[in-house]
């Protein structure tokens, strides 16, 4: 059974979630971690290629792509560039997506590269030098990608060197693990992180663990986190009354207590009184790509490329207006859309606000002629999930004030089950194939992003709604 890079990444996330994604892969469930990893490779062969460009343009080195390395004992890796010096040095590059060298816990950028050192090593090759290769993210395209420009090389032999020893013990841990036939399925390391951070596998190890649970606390820190684990206490109705926690982390835990939201009537009428008609539900979605799509955008630099737009009458009466970018193309077209479907009076109501005003104060760099249109959108702009952080509090929200969480609980009648795209990353690429594909395709691709955003206005809409009825 073969461990690669891909492998050891997830058994350094949890080693049992590998385990049974290598012994029982036909029922491993495809969950954030596996979108994630599949991510990282997607977007690693993107930079690869303009990496391989890189060496190509560079003269007479002699360098040998994707060379592939196994060993007797199970390890199997491919490294992205092997470099034979003109003195005789071999270097291996390893490259990555990201717009820095990262060593956190989720992805560890050299315990990737030292992988694959250990690797072509254990295989018989002897590596002088490692490198890292990364991003420029202050490179801005202007026609063709530069590779000069667009990637950083860094030298980490001696970072390497010092993480060797821990993570060779780690990959033989990691195929003794997978030497096992069975392994002991109550628990994994995920119990001790917090929710972001559990592994795809998570309720498969760990099904007595309810939902909503302690990993719903907002905020809760891994000390307490830790505290409440070894104190058996899961469910939120067992935390204890009088156990240290925030304001905004005991509401959550009175809402599971008492079987009801807890609601805070005078925080919701102070937010509702100070909206002002016509009231613009307004949303956006942006495109991110690891290399620049288009001239004047950056590594991983998002912008907008469509908005939904549910305009309301002070009589309750509703309007839709929407923009969608179907070229590649910066967001002039958006942008000079917006100022004709939004007044110069009225609330801007949006959903975790702080994103559309960085969007909007990002394009008064692109557009400088704009500011004081975008800078009026973001001063009259409120955010709605504000009030369910405390105002409207319900442990079906599961800790989330995410739309998607709020909705179904708040509007059960209304979801996003009936649309081909149903969240933002999934949005953000099928952008990115519409304005490759042939012209019906395109359109279909067109209508599916149009619905899909037309929804989450739609929702804060019936949201509002909601909220009004209570004082009714």
């Amino acid at each position: 059974m073969k461990i690669t890079k891909t492998d050891f990444l997830q058994y350094r996330n949890c080693p049992k979630s590998l385990w049974l994604l290598k012994h029982d892969p036909e029922n491993y469930p495809e969950g954030e971690f596996s979108a994630f990893l599949r991510k990282l490779i997607r977007e690693g062969y993107e930079v690869e290629s303009y990496v391989q460009k890189y060496f190509k343009n560079a003269g007479e080195r002699i360098v040998e792509f994707q060379r592939v390395f196994e060993t007797d004992d199970g390890l199997y890796a491919r490294a992205d560039i092997l470099e034979q010096t003109s003195d005789g040095k071999t270097i291996l590059y390893e490259v990555k997506s990201s717009t820095r060298v990262k060593t956190d816990n989720t992805h560890n950028h050299l315990k990737d590269a030292c992988f694959q050192k250990i690797c072509a090593v254990r295989a018989g090759l002897n590596l002088d030098k490692v490198f890292l290769v990364h991003l420029n993210g202050e490179y801005v395209r202007k026609g063709d990608i530069e590779p000069e420009q667009l990637l950083v090389f860094v030298d980490v032999t001696k970072d390497i060197e010092h993480i060797t020893s821990e993570t060779e013990k780690e990959i033989n841990d990691a195929l003794e693990l997978l030497k096992q036939t069975d392994i002991d399925k109550n628990s994994c390391t995920c119990l001790h992180k917090s929710r972001t951070n559990h592994c795809d596998t998570f309720s498969i190890f760990n099904p007595n663990v309810p939902i909503p649970s302690i990993y719903s606390i907002p905020r809760l820190n891994a000390t307490k986190r830790d505290d409440l684990i070894a104190k058996q206490i899961f469910a939120l109705g067992e935390i204890p009354d009088d156990y240290p926690l925030s304001d905004n982390q005991r509401i959550v835990i009175n809402a599971a207590k008492n079987a009801r939201p807890q609601i805070n009537m005078g925080e919701i009428q102070r937010f509702l009184s100070q909206l002002v008609f016509p009231l613009y539900f307004f949303d956006f979605e942006t495109f991110a790509s690891a290399v620049p799509l288009i001239d004047g955008t950056s590594p991983h630099k998002h912008f907008p490329v469509q908005y939904s737009l549910h305009i309301m009458q002070k009589d309750g009466s509703l309007t839709h207006r929407e923009f969608l970018e179907r070229q590649r193309s910066l967001p002039s077209h958006l942008v000079e859309q917006m100022q004709e479907d939004i007044g110069i009076e009225g609330s801007i109501v949006s959903w975790h606000a702080s994103f559309e005003k960085t969007q909007n104060n990002e394009m008064t760099k692109l557009f400088p002629d704009k500011n004081d249109f975008l800078m009026d959108i973001n001063k009259r702009m409120v955010d709605l999930e504000e009030l369910f952080k405390s105002a409207y509090v319900d442990a079906r929200f599961d800790g989330s004030t995410s739309i998607k969480k709020v909705l179904p609980v708040i509007c059960p009648c209304l979801n996003y089950e009936d649309l081909q795209v149903q969240e933002g990353s999934v949005a953000m690429e099928a952008w990115q194939r519409m304005v490759n594909a042939e012209e019906e395709e395109a359109k279909k691709i067109a209508n599916d992003l149009l619905l899909y955003c037309e929804r989450d206005t739609f929702a804060m809409v019936e949201i509002y709604r909601f909220l009004n009825s209570l004082f009714n």
